[in-house]
């Protein structure tokens, strides 16, 4: 009798099969190993530890200081007074002591015409003025004896007055036949050469007054109300000269085209190195205010364009401030709008945004006012 083993052996093979099918192994194979997150697992976890590790930037700690601010605004020299001389009697020139470019002092003579007859005419005159005081004192005598008439000594005082008169007329035609400077300066232009004739009216010269030296400028509306007749000013020229001054006028009324008020500026110039029509830039204190002077690249823009600095708050956050720009200089910028101390990023700034944590690392800035450390 023969037995069948299919059943059995059946089962025990597909016990088998199984086993090795969940134990994963197959002549001695070894399970593979597990393969790194790879897409967006492998983005989400760097991620993750970004945020765990705060940027490092590098920060100043500063403090407000005082800061002298000036309006400044170009201009240019102007000759605080200039005369055009003129005959005030007709004449031929005899003589020009001075010439084109000349400093002059006041009374000094700029040219002679010639006197022709007034000599010979003042002598008659004086000669006539002699005779009536003598009538004139006839008169009296015999007017105080009675034997004149008031009339006849009012007429005798008449023709005495009229001789005086003409003699004074006839010295004063004299005196104009030389032309004076009115004040001190320098010969700016002259028109007549020797023999030119001139009638009464006929230009001569100009005298132009120097010293002080007038520098004239153009204040915007916004600056000129802190301009004030007898506030001081400093003008800088072209080539470094120039100094201290006082302003001397502001205008009342706008130039209509520009919008702009005249502002005269009064600067010594008493060896007369400025001339008339140099360029100059006037400088107007207008008081102090607290700031920070800091370099240009320390500033950053907000989404809307707002210019501003990052700085560092007490729980390592950063915070973005706007500022305002109240001088520029070869040192740096000077901003304010900011609280008297300050944590300021110096590098970095770029990189991180308000709100984020960050690790600052202090270091020095440069031409920064600098605060406790």
């Amino acid at each position: 009798m023969r037995l069948s083993l299919k059943g059995p052996i059946a089962v025990g093979i597909a016990a088998v099969a199984t086993l090795w099918i969940l134990s994963g192994q197959f002549g001695g194979a070894k399970p593979e190993a597990a393969t790194p997150p790879t897409g967006n697992a492998a983005a989400s976890t760097g991620h993750a530890g970004a945020e765990a590790r705060p940027v490092v930037v590098r920060v100043a700690r500063l403090e407000a200081t005082a800061h002298p601010l000036n309006h400044k605004v170009t201009g240019r020299t102007e000759a605080r007074r200039r005369v055009e001389l003129r005959a005030e009697t007709a004449g031929r020139v005899v003589e020009l002591p001075v010439r084109r470019g000349d400093r002059v002092e006041k009374g000094d003579v700029i040219a002679r015409l010639a006197t022709d007859d007034r000599k010979a005419r003042l002598a008659e005159a004086d000669a006539l003025l002699r005779q009536r005081q003598i009538e004139h004192a006839a008169a009296a005598d015999l007017a105080r004896k009675g034997y004149r008439a008031e009339t006849g000594l009012a007429a005798a005082q008449a023709q005495l007055d009229g001789a005086r008169a003409a003699v004074e007329q006839i010295r004063l035609e004299i005196a104009r036949t030389e032309i004076r400077a009115p004040f001190a300066g320098v010969i700016g232009a002259s028109h007549v050469e020797i023999g030119d004739y001139l009638s009464v009216g006929g230009r001569v010269a100009a005298v132009v007054d120097l010293d002080p030296m007038l520098v004239v400028a153009q204040a915007s509306e916004l600056a000129v109300g802190g301009l004030k007749r007898g506030r001081p000013a400093s003008a800088t020229i072209i080539g470094g000269a120039g100094g201290a001054g006082t302003i001397t006028f502001v205008a009342s009324e706008a130039d209509p085209k520009t919008r702009t008020f005249r502002v005269e500026v009064e600067i010594s110039n008493a060896d007369h190195t400025l001339r008339d029509g140099m360029t100059a830039q006037l400088s107007f204190p207008l008081g102090d205010r607290r700031g920070y002077l800091v370099p240009s690249s320390v500033l950053t823009l907000a989404d809307d364009g707002t210019v501003g600095v990052k700085l560092v708050g007490a729980d390592n956050r950063v915070v973005f401030d706007p500022v305002e720009i109240i001088d520029d200089t070869p040192d740096g910028l000077w901003i304010a709008g900011l609280p008297d101390a300050i944590t300021l990023v110096t590098v970095g700034q770029e990189t991180v945004s308000p709100g984020q944590t960050v690790d600052p690392v202090e270091a020095s800035l440069p031409g920064a006012t600098r605060g406790a450390s």
